[in-house]
């Protein structure tokens, strides 16, 4: 039996577009920091802006660094910022649903710059949909890394043959499969709010 529903972010709840990112920094003349994008993983200063080991800030001055290109911080910001779409009301409407029957949590890949930006415009107050947060900055731990599904677990005190992940990532459901955890694949700009849960 399913108890608790564990939902990734992006790509899952706010919709993603990556050729925007890739386009803007590519416009800046960071073609070396737009080759870093990829679909479900990040590398280099993005993975370390993931782990909380570097803010903002120090991204800027990395992003400068790798590229030799002089911008200036908020043409960067914006060129990362670029990546989220937005939230989808029907997607908020759907976790509310699903609260009223599971104890429901997010764990994501994320970054403090994105995540704070996301919480001003598309939330407002994430305790109304999440029980609990789980962000890679704030752990300094990545999926598809187990510990992180590991240490979610433990924390929030639930079984992983209870627990189904809503992930984009099909490296990040098999480990969770792994563990035990059930798993629902998202596709790339799915509608799985119709989805049977």
């Amino acid at each position: 039996m399913i108890r608790n529903i564990i939902i990734d972010f992006g790509g899952v709840l706010v919709r993603l577009d990556k050729s925007a990112s890739i386009k803007a920094f590519r416009d800046l003349g960071m073609d070396v920091v737009a080759s870093y994008i990829n679909d479900y993983r990040s590398e280099a200063i993005f993975r370390q802006l993931e782990h909380g080991e570097i803010d903002m800030k120090q991204f800027c001055n990395e992003a400068r660094r790798l590229s030799g290109v002089n911008a200036p911080d908020e043409a960067i910001e914006a060129a990362w910022l670029s990546l989220l779409v937005g939230v989808p009301q029907e997607r908020l409407d759907k976790i509310l649903e699903l609260r009223k029957k599971y104890h429901v949590f997010l764990l994501s890949n994320t970054n403090a710059f994105h995540w704070d930006y996301s919480v001003k415009e598309y939330f407002k107050d994430t305790d109304i949909y999440f029980e609990k947060m789980y962000l890679s900055y704030k752990i300094g731990l990545t999926k598809p890394d187990r510990r992180i599904f590991e240490l979610m677990l433990a924390d929030a005190g639930i079984k992983a043959d209870e627990s189904l992940l809503l992930d984009d990532s099909a490296d990040n459901c098999k480990m969770a499969e792994e563990l035990g955890i059930h798993t629902m694949l998202i596709g790339k700009d799915e509608d799985w709010t119709v989805r049977e849960i």
